[in-house]
């Protein structure tokens, strides 16, 4: 098309059919103020427009992104799209307004919702571990290969995208996504791109039935909707106050060397050398890093070390052990500065941000994750989490509203179980924490100590994933330095199932799963249709994941049968919240930048932060009690200055 005359035409006819492909390729690398440079339009009778946006003049590219966002915001054309986020973004950022996309089809998140977290097990020529995960790739060439038997670029599409290792999707392939579409056009020419474009229509067709099939059409829905929300994130970014946290590096390089060199002269006042399995000497100073090393040191120092754990060296070092205290600590200050330093080299020439990357799908349960740099581990907890907290603050002028769901995970269970307890609790407004205190513990509950409120708060978070005794034990240890014996512990866990009966029932129930199995259904080019018997659970929403059933013994493990539920329903639960806020809330002057498991940051005009406080707990207390009911949801809602607030 080389004139806008001619793509108003390709619209028309998309309007007539009531459903398109698009393919977008942007003309620059720069991912916070790209420009288009191709537009690829499919339609149902194979007929594929090309627009080349560099023909039109700024004027004509102008339109042309308006046209896009008009599309993209008309209900009664359905858009085929593989990586919605990426191309919202792309449209978002060039048109330079918000955009309301509806009736959106994402191939890339369709195929990881249809696959659900299946893998394949392969021999892996190992004695030891004679197999291995193989999880099926979701990249635009594999997809075309898979299921319609078409080479897209002349390299064959399975197994080029890898895999995460057991959640069934790659973090990679969002930015995948990005890199297919802005190489489609410049490796091969415009034919490339044609051929790309091509297959999204019929790939539509195929994973569309897959999705009805097997159910999980809600759940399609909601993650198509919820794509605008990560490209809000991850094109609005979050400030870090860049001097201080350089002083901070400064600091810390400083305390690092300062930790080294303190442990390496005590080890060399022990007469300590490091030696190879062979029996060589290899240096006379201790490496902190080297895990031989420091067990070696320890059990000289007469500590029967089996591992450097942190719950062993934090015993050591409550019993006087020094060396154990400076290496916790030297551990500690190591991974800030790792942190500190990859949010740095993240800062972004164009708006001084740092622009995190999101990806929907990459946990098995649906849960949202992040990378370069990972926004979900800024420290909450811990020494120093107060002062690196402090470095994240809102744009001058605006302030963050952060909200998050009032023990969220244990409404979730009281909601999939059943409990009596846990239900009445909740709807009277009693502290669960405490109540499963005054039940273990025989005391009245108002007359429950901060510290057994606290043991109570892990083993109500532990035991609701069927832990075990000794994981209870070693939590408490950790956590709070507090030991029990084996025998307290497994004693604590039975009282917990015996005061939560539902939520014993509910386990059980779980596990009985594992032995049964659920017709879930595939498709490739060479077999059509098929479906297989498999473990499979699922999510109040419906989202559903399934594992392989290769032989008797391999199979989804306990904690996954009672985690995933959980977890998976949580995730649904931010999500629709976040498409939800990004509908009534998000605006030019308001934008989502950070969600993090059960938690929303907002970025917000300071004078109308309250409002904004208002709307967010409104939305977040009844998107969660419409989905849980009748358990009551609460949400916490703050404004800030910074994140240690």
């Amino acid at each position: 098309m080389h004139s806008l005359k001619e793509w108003k035409f390709g619209l028309e006819k998309a309007k007539k059919y009531g459903i398109c492909g698009l393919a977008l390729q942007p003309a620059d690398q720069d991912s916070f103020r790209p420009a288009i440079k191709l537009v690829c339009l499919a339609l149902p009778d194979k007929s594929v427009y090309i627009s080349d946006g560099r023909e039109h003049g700024t004027d004509g590219a102008g339109e042309m992104i308006l046209l896009l966002a008009a599309l993209l915001e008309q209900r009664s054309i359905r858009k085929v799209i593989y990586g919605a986020r990426p191309a919202l973004s792309l449209i978002r950022d060039s048109a330079g307004r918000k955009i309301n996309a509806c009736n959106v089809f994402d191939l890339m998140l369709a195929s990881q919702i249809c696959w659900s977290g299946y893998y394949y097990l392969r021999p892996s020529g190992s004695t030891c571990h004679p197999w291995r995960r193989d999880v099926p790739d979701h990249s635009l060439a594999s997809l075309a290969e898979r299921h319609l038997g078409i080479i897209l670029d002349g390299e064959g599409g399975e197994g080029d995208g890898g895999g995460d290792g057991g959640g069934g999707v790659d973090s990679a392939e969002e930015d995948n996504a990005e890199e297919d579409s802005a190489e489609e056009g410049d490796r091969n020419g415009d034919g490339l791109a044609l051929k790309r474009a091509s297959v999204l229509l019929p790939l539509h067709n195929i994973l569309a039935e897959l999705l009805a099939r097997n159910g999980l059409e809600k759940i399609a829905d909601l993650e198509f909707q919820v794509a605008a929300s990560l490209a809000e994130m991850q094109g609005s970014g979050i400030h870090l106050e860049c001097d201080q946290a350089r002083g901070m590096v400064c600091r810390e390089e400083y305390e690092i060397c300062n930790l080294v060199s303190a442990m390496q002269e005590e080890a060399r006042r022990k007469g300590f050398v490091t030696v190879s399995h062979d029996g060589k000497r290899l240096c006379c100073y201790l490496n902190p890093d080297r895990t031989e090393d420091v067990m070696a040191f320890l059990r000289r120092r007469g500590y029967p070390v089996s591992s450097t754990k942190a719950e062993i060296l934090k015993g050591l070092a409550a019993a006087g052990c020094a060396f154990a205290e400076a290496l916790l600590r030297y551990r500690r200050v190591c991974h800030q500065l790792t942190f500190l330093c990859s949010w740095l080299e993240k800062v972004s020439p164009v708006d001084g941000r740092v622009h995190p990357h999101f990806f929907q799908i990459q946990s098995s349960t649906g849960r949202i994750s992040s990378r370069n740099p990972n926004a979900h581990q800024i420290p909450s907890t811990g020494e120093d989490a107060s002062a690196i907290r402090r470095l994240f603050t809102p744009a001058e002028g605006k302030k963050f509203v952060k909200a998050d769901f009032s023990t969220i995970e244990l409404r979730i269970m009281a909601r999939l179980s059943g409990d009596r307890v846990m239900l009445e609790a909740f709807k009277n407004g009693v502290d669960l924490h405490r109540l499963t205190a005054s039940r273990i513990s025989g005391v009245p509950i108002e007359q429950v100590t901060q510290a057994q409120r606290k043991a109570a708060k892990t083993m109500n978070f532990l035991l609701i994933y069927g832990g075990s005794a000794r994981s209870l034990q070693s939590r408490i240890l950790s956590d709070y330095g507090i030991f029990i014996s084996s025998d307290e512990a497994e004693q604590a866990r039975e009282n917990f199932l015996s005061c939560y009966q539902g939520v014993r029932e509910w386990q059980e129930r779980q596990l009985s799963e594992m032995s049964f199995t659920v017709q879930h259904y595939f498709h490739n080019c060479i077999q059509g249709f098929f479906a297989l018997p498999l473990t499979a659970t699922t999510t109040i929403m419906g989202r559903r994941r399934i594992w392989p059933r290769f032989g008797a013994g391999i199979r989804a493990s306990k904690f996954q049968m009672y985690n995933t539920p959980c977890q998976g329903t949580g995730a649904d639960l931010i999500k629709l919240v976040m498409a939800e806020v990004y509908d009534k809330i998000s605006s030019q002057e308001a934008r989502i930048i950070n969600s993090v498991h059960d938690e929303i940051l907002l970025e917000v005009p300071e004078e109308r932060a309250e409002e904004y406080a208002v709307k967010l707990k409104e939305i977040m207390e009844r998107i969660g009690s419409e989905l849980l009911h009748p358990v009551p949801v609460k949400a916490e809602v703050r404004i800030m200055k910074s994140l240690a607030e």
